[in-house]
């Protein structure tokens, strides 16, 4: 595939995928603090930014085949794999079935480890089944679809082309890759996440046996973006 990506910087390769929606501009806020210390690769997903759009659904193993041919194809020798959100989840495929390709990873607010169901969770799905069955006369069903997702914070919104694709990810539970990854391993979670609560973070932190997890105080879900030299300093640190 075409995937677009932007190299800048000099030093220790640093692979940057960032989450589900974005391109390599989420990383931005970053980039002038991690410049003189690594080449940093920020990468556009497929089907994100200007990179190709997959050609049919995909899963999170399709994204992390895809990002170790890239990896290969560039000659990227033991990269740090940092990965946001859903970029996250790419990245514990990527490093389970290919450890030779990553020297140490990196996870910011991953996604990839299913919560227990909730009654709000039970309640939402039970909600959108519901409004399927309205009619979409003058527009009805997409309008209380589009409030309901905007109500709830979910993703689906900005799905696009790929809507099969998001549903088939977000029932994807990584727990047993995530047991398989033996590389040093930080984890970065906002302690005021409330896309993916602070409970998978732990979660990730007990299945990944050589990892470390950093809470990061009046952070959300995206720190690197909310308290860009914070952020760098754990990385640098990490690195």
């Amino acid at each position: 595939m075409n995937l677009y990506f932007q190299k800048i910087g000099k030093g220790k390769d640093l692979i940057l995928l960032p989450g589900w929606g974005h391109d390599v501009s989420s990383f931005w806020p970053v980039v002038d603090l991690l410049k003189n210390d690594f080449t940093l690769w920020l990468l556009d997903l497929p089907g994100f930014g200007r990179s190709e759009m997959p050609s049919q659904t995909w899963t999170v193993e399709n994204y992390a085949d895809e990002i170790a041919k890239f990896i290969k194809d560039q000659k990227i020798k033991k990269s740090v794999l940092l990965g946001h959100s859903f970029g996250g989840s790419v990245a514990i495929k990527l490093t389970a079935k290919y450890p030779n390709l990553i020297s140490k990873l990196i996870l910011e607010a991953s996604s990839g480890i299913r919560p227990k169901p909730t009654i709000f969770n039970r309640l939402s799905f039970l909600i959108s089944k519901i409004i399927n069955f309205f009619p979409n006369l003058l527009n009805v069903k997409d309008r209380l679809r589009n409030w309901f997702y905007k109500m709830i914070g979910s993703d689906y919104l900005t799905t696009g082309l790929l809507k099969k694709t998001f549903q088939k990810v977000i029932r994807q539970d990584l727990s047993e890759e995530a047991k398989k990854i033996q590389q040093e391993t930080l984890i970065l979670w906002g302690e005021d996440d409330k896309t993916l609560s602070l409970e998978r973070g732990k979660k990730l932190y007990q299945l990944i046996k050589n990892s470390r997890l950093e809470i990061l105080e009046n952070c959300g879900h995206a720190p690197h973006i909310k308290n860009p030299y914070l952020f760098t300093n754990y990385v640098k640190d990490f690195i």
